[in-house]
Protein backbone atom coordinates (compact mmCIF):
# COMPACT_ATOMS: atom_id res chain seq x y z
CA UNK A 1 0.00 0.00 0.00
CA UNK A 2 1.40 3.65 -0.81
CA UNK A 3 1.14 6.43 1.52
CA UNK A 4 0.68 8.79 -1.37
CA UNK A 5 -2.46 6.99 -2.16
CA UNK A 6 -3.86 7.48 0.85
CA UNK A 7 -2.51 11.14 1.10
CA UNK A 8 -4.27 11.81 -2.19
CA UNK A 9 -7.63 10.15 -0.48
CA UNK A 10 -7.68 12.66 2.57
CA UNK A 11 -6.56 15.25 0.27
CA UNK A 12 -10.11 14.79 -1.55
CA UNK A 13 -11.98 14.74 1.51
CA UNK A 14 -10.79 17.59 2.92
CA UNK A 15 -12.00 19.52 -0.25
CA UNK A 16 -15.56 18.29 0.96
CA UNK A 17 -14.62 20.84 4.07
CA UNK A 18 -16.41 21.96 5.54
CA UNK A 19 -18.45 18.77 6.35
CA UNK A 20 -22.88 19.71 7.13
CA UNK A 21 -22.69 18.89 10.75
CA UNK A 22 -25.33 16.03 10.34
CA UNK A 23 -22.86 14.48 8.40
CA UNK A 24 -19.46 14.64 10.80
CA UNK A 25 -22.07 13.85 13.95
CA UNK A 26 -22.87 10.08 12.02
CA UNK A 27 -18.96 9.71 11.09
CA UNK A 28 -17.72 10.65 14.50
CA UNK A 29 -21.01 7.94 16.21
CA UNK A 30 -19.84 5.36 13.69
CA UNK A 31 -16.16 5.77 14.72
CA UNK A 32 -17.07 6.12 18.47
CA UNK A 33 -18.68 2.77 18.58
CA UNK A 34 -16.71 0.94 16.39
CA UNK A 35 -13.49 1.99 18.05
CA UNK A 36 -14.61 1.01 21.57
CA UNK A 37 -16.19 -1.98 20.41
CA UNK A 38 -13.26 -2.96 18.44
CA UNK A 39 -10.07 -1.50 21.12
CA UNK A 40 -12.13 -3.51 24.23
CA UNK A 41 -12.50 -6.94 22.23
CA UNK A 42 -8.64 -7.04 21.75
CA UNK A 43 -8.60 -7.07 25.28
CA UNK A 44 -11.07 -9.60 26.16
CA UNK A 45 -14.43 -7.60 26.21
CA UNK A 46 -17.12 -9.86 25.02
CA UNK A 47 -19.98 -7.46 24.54
CA UNK A 48 -20.90 -7.66 20.76
CA UNK A 49 -20.99 -4.32 18.15
CA UNK A 50 -24.81 -4.09 18.73
CA UNK A 51 -24.48 -4.27 22.37
CA UNK A 52 -21.64 -1.79 22.44
CA UNK A 53 -23.53 0.83 20.40
CA UNK A 54 -27.11 0.17 22.22
CA UNK A 55 -25.22 0.83 25.60
CA UNK A 56 -23.15 3.78 24.18
CA UNK A 57 -26.52 5.35 23.00
CA UNK A 58 -29.47 4.52 25.33
CA UNK A 59 -27.49 3.80 28.63
CA UNK A 60 -28.84 -0.08 27.93
CA UNK A 61 -26.78 -2.84 29.54
CA UNK A 62 -26.43 -5.92 27.78
CA UNK A 63 -27.85 -9.40 29.78
CA UNK A 64 -24.94 -11.44 30.83
CA UNK A 65 -21.95 -8.55 30.64
CA UNK A 66 -20.05 -8.23 33.56
CA UNK A 67 -20.00 -4.59 35.75
CA UNK A 68 -16.24 -4.16 34.29
CA UNK A 69 -16.89 -4.79 30.72
CA UNK A 70 -19.79 -2.45 31.02
CA UNK A 71 -17.14 0.07 32.53
CA UNK A 72 -14.75 -0.36 29.87
CA UNK A 73 -16.85 0.09 26.94
CA UNK A 74 -18.22 3.47 28.79
CA UNK A 75 -15.23 4.57 30.23
CA UNK A 76 -13.83 4.21 26.40
CA UNK A 77 -16.44 6.49 25.04
CA UNK A 78 -15.74 9.27 27.46
CA UNK A 79 -12.46 8.82 26.56
CA UNK A 80 -12.96 9.32 23.04
CA UNK A 81 -14.75 12.32 24.03
CA UNK A 82 -12.35 13.46 26.00
CA UNK A 83 -9.76 13.32 22.86
CA UNK A 84 -11.81 15.87 20.83
CA UNK A 85 -11.87 18.41 22.82
CA UNK A 86 -8.61 17.52 23.74
CA UNK A 87 -7.31 17.62 20.09
CA UNK A 88 -8.12 21.43 19.73
CA UNK A 89 -6.60 22.67 23.40
CA UNK A 90 -3.90 20.33 24.04
CA UNK A 91 -0.84 18.59 22.70
CA UNK A 92 0.41 14.77 23.45
CA UNK A 93 1.78 14.92 27.19
CA UNK A 94 2.45 12.83 29.70
CA UNK A 95 0.09 14.27 31.95
CA UNK A 96 -2.98 14.12 28.89
CA UNK A 97 -1.67 10.23 28.87
CA UNK A 98 -2.31 9.87 32.69
CA UNK A 99 -5.69 11.37 32.08
CA UNK A 100 -6.67 9.07 29.08
CA UNK A 101 -5.48 5.68 31.18
CA UNK A 102 -7.65 7.72 34.89
CA UNK A 103 -10.80 8.08 32.40
CA UNK A 104 -10.78 4.42 31.43
CA UNK A 105 -10.49 3.04 34.32
CA UNK A 106 -12.70 4.95 36.51
CA UNK A 107 -14.64 2.81 38.35
CA UNK A 108 -12.68 -0.39 37.34
CA UNK A 109 -11.21 -2.73 39.66
CA UNK A 110 -8.25 -5.27 38.41
CA UNK A 111 -9.24 -8.74 38.03
CA UNK A 112 -5.82 -9.69 39.51
CA UNK A 113 -5.56 -10.66 42.64
CA UNK A 114 -3.55 -8.43 45.01
CA UNK A 115 -3.08 -6.48 42.23
CA UNK A 116 -4.47 -2.83 42.13
CA UNK A 117 -4.96 -0.57 39.29
CA UNK A 118 -4.73 3.58 40.40
CA UNK A 119 -6.10 5.24 37.70
CA UNK A 120 -3.58 7.47 35.91
CA UNK A 121 -0.87 5.82 37.63
CA UNK A 122 1.54 4.30 36.52
CA UNK A 123 2.83 0.88 37.26
CA UNK A 124 4.48 -0.07 40.57
CA UNK A 125 5.20 -3.55 39.55
CA UNK A 126 7.18 -5.35 36.37
CA UNK A 127 5.45 -7.07 33.94
CA UNK A 128 5.89 -9.11 31.15
CA UNK A 129 3.95 -11.00 27.90
CA UNK A 130 3.77 -14.32 26.56
CA UNK A 131 4.09 -13.00 22.88
CA UNK A 132 2.33 -15.05 19.66
CA UNK A 133 5.87 -16.57 18.94
CA UNK A 134 5.61 -18.28 22.63
CA UNK A 135 8.73 -16.22 23.88
CA UNK A 136 8.48 -14.04 27.02
CA UNK A 137 8.67 -10.48 26.41
CA UNK A 138 9.84 -7.81 29.56
CA UNK A 139 8.46 -4.63 29.09
CA UNK A 140 10.66 -1.40 30.82
CA UNK A 141 10.76 -1.89 34.75
CA UNK A 142 8.78 -0.02 36.63
CA UNK A 143 11.63 1.71 38.35
CA UNK A 144 12.34 3.33 34.84
CA UNK A 145 9.24 4.21 33.60
CA UNK A 146 9.39 7.88 34.32
CA UNK A 147 12.47 8.24 32.79
CA UNK A 148 11.36 5.84 29.51
CA UNK A 149 8.09 8.13 29.25
CA UNK A 150 9.66 11.49 29.30
CA UNK A 151 12.17 9.89 26.77
CA UNK A 152 9.45 9.29 24.42
CA UNK A 153 7.64 12.43 24.42
CA UNK A 154 10.79 14.20 23.70
CA UNK A 155 11.00 12.09 20.94
CA UNK A 156 8.08 12.54 20.02
CA UNK A 157 8.07 16.51 20.03
CA UNK A 158 11.74 16.07 18.26
CA UNK A 159 9.53 14.04 15.07
CA UNK A 160 6.70 16.06 15.09
CA UNK A 161 7.78 17.86 11.78
CA UNK A 162 9.96 15.38 9.89
CA UNK A 163 7.67 12.39 10.27
CA UNK A 164 4.75 11.37 8.20
CA UNK A 165 1.83 11.24 11.07
CA UNK A 166 0.80 7.42 10.41
CA UNK A 167 4.13 6.77 10.66
CA UNK A 168 4.79 8.82 13.87
CA UNK A 169 1.71 7.60 15.02
CA UNK A 170 2.44 3.85 14.47
CA UNK A 171 5.76 4.09 15.79
CA UNK A 172 4.84 6.35 19.36
CA UNK A 173 1.89 3.21 19.32
CA UNK A 174 4.77 0.75 19.53
CA UNK A 175 7.26 2.60 21.69
CA UNK A 176 4.83 2.97 24.29
CA UNK A 177 3.64 -0.58 24.76
CA UNK A 178 7.10 -1.49 24.77
CA UNK A 179 7.30 0.41 27.69
CA UNK A 180 3.91 -0.33 29.35
CA UNK A 181 4.08 1.95 32.02
CA UNK A 182 0.32 1.34 33.18
CA UNK A 183 -0.36 -2.22 35.09
CA UNK A 184 -2.96 -2.29 32.63
CA UNK A 185 -4.76 -1.35 30.22
CA UNK A 186 -1.72 -0.40 27.64
CA UNK A 187 -2.70 -1.49 24.70
CA UNK A 188 -6.14 0.98 24.63
CA UNK A 189 -4.07 3.74 25.88
CA UNK A 190 -1.47 3.33 23.22
CA UNK A 191 -4.14 2.98 20.91
CA UNK A 192 -6.14 6.10 21.83
CA UNK A 193 -2.18 7.92 21.80
CA UNK A 194 -1.70 6.89 18.07
CA UNK A 195 -5.56 8.34 17.24
CA UNK A 196 -4.47 11.02 18.94
CA UNK A 197 -1.52 12.19 16.91
CA UNK A 198 -3.45 10.91 13.53
CA UNK A 199 -6.26 13.06 13.93
CA UNK A 200 -4.69 16.00 15.30
CA UNK A 201 -2.72 15.71 12.05
CA UNK A 202 -6.68 15.53 9.92
CA UNK A 203 -6.68 12.12 9.65
CA UNK A 204 -9.35 9.71 10.91
CA UNK A 205 -8.80 7.45 13.70
CA UNK A 206 -6.92 3.56 12.83
CA UNK A 207 -9.45 1.48 14.23
CA UNK A 208 -7.43 -2.26 14.95
CA UNK A 209 -9.84 -5.03 14.35
CA UNK A 210 -10.75 -7.57 16.75
CA UNK A 211 -10.49 -10.57 14.25
CA UNK A 212 -6.94 -8.98 13.07
CA UNK A 213 -5.93 -9.23 16.89
CA UNK A 214 -3.25 -11.78 16.13
CA UNK A 215 -2.07 -9.95 13.04
CA UNK A 216 -1.86 -6.99 15.16
CA UNK A 217 0.22 -8.72 18.11
CA UNK A 218 2.57 -10.21 15.66
CA UNK A 219 3.48 -6.45 13.77
CA UNK A 220 4.47 -5.55 17.51
CA UNK A 221 6.46 -8.41 17.97
CA UNK A 222 8.18 -7.64 14.54
CA UNK A 223 8.81 -3.99 15.77
CA UNK A 224 10.30 -5.41 18.96
CA UNK A 225 12.79 -7.11 16.58
CA UNK A 226 13.21 -3.91 14.79
CA UNK A 227 11.12 -4.27 11.63
CA UNK A 228 8.58 -1.61 11.87
CA UNK A 229 7.12 -1.11 8.10
CA UNK A 230 4.65 -4.42 9.33
CA UNK A 231 3.36 -1.95 11.67
CA UNK A 232 3.09 1.00 9.92
CA UNK A 233 1.55 -1.21 6.82
CA UNK A 234 -1.16 -2.06 9.17
CA UNK A 235 -1.72 1.67 10.59
CA UNK A 236 -1.94 2.42 6.86
CA UNK A 237 -4.39 0.01 5.57
CA UNK A 238 -6.91 0.90 8.80
CA UNK A 239 -6.76 5.27 7.88
CA UNK A 240 -7.53 3.85 4.40
CA UNK A 241 -10.58 1.82 5.86
CA UNK A 242 -11.63 5.19 7.96
CA UNK A 243 -10.94 7.45 4.94
CA UNK A 244 -12.84 5.23 3.08
CA UNK A 245 -16.08 5.22 5.44
CA UNK A 246 -15.99 9.30 5.49
CA UNK A 247 -15.49 9.52 1.32
CA UNK A 248 -19.05 6.84 1.33
CA UNK A 249 -20.84 9.01 3.75
CA UNK A 250 -20.33 12.20 2.33
CA UNK A 251 -21.22 10.61 -1.35
CA UNK A 252 -24.25 9.23 0.52
CA UNK A 253 -25.18 12.45 1.80
CA UNK A 254 -24.88 14.60 -1.60
CA UNK A 255 -26.61 11.52 -3.45
CA UNK A 256 -29.55 11.76 -0.95
CA UNK A 257 -29.53 15.61 -1.35
CA UNK A 258 -29.87 15.66 -4.86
Amino acid sequence: MDIKNVTELKERIDHQRPLANDIMSTIAQKFREEWTYHTNGIEGNTMTLQETSFFLREGLTAKGKTLREHFEVINHGEAIDYLQDAIRERDLSEGLIKDFHAMLFEGVKSWSPGLKIVPGAYKIQDNHVLTPSGEIHYYTPAVQVPFEMEKLLKWFTDSLKTVHPIRLAAEFHHRFVAIHPFQDGNGRVGRICMNFILMKAGYPPAIIRKEDRLDYYLVLEQADKGNNEPLFELMLSEVERSLLIMEESIERHINNGS
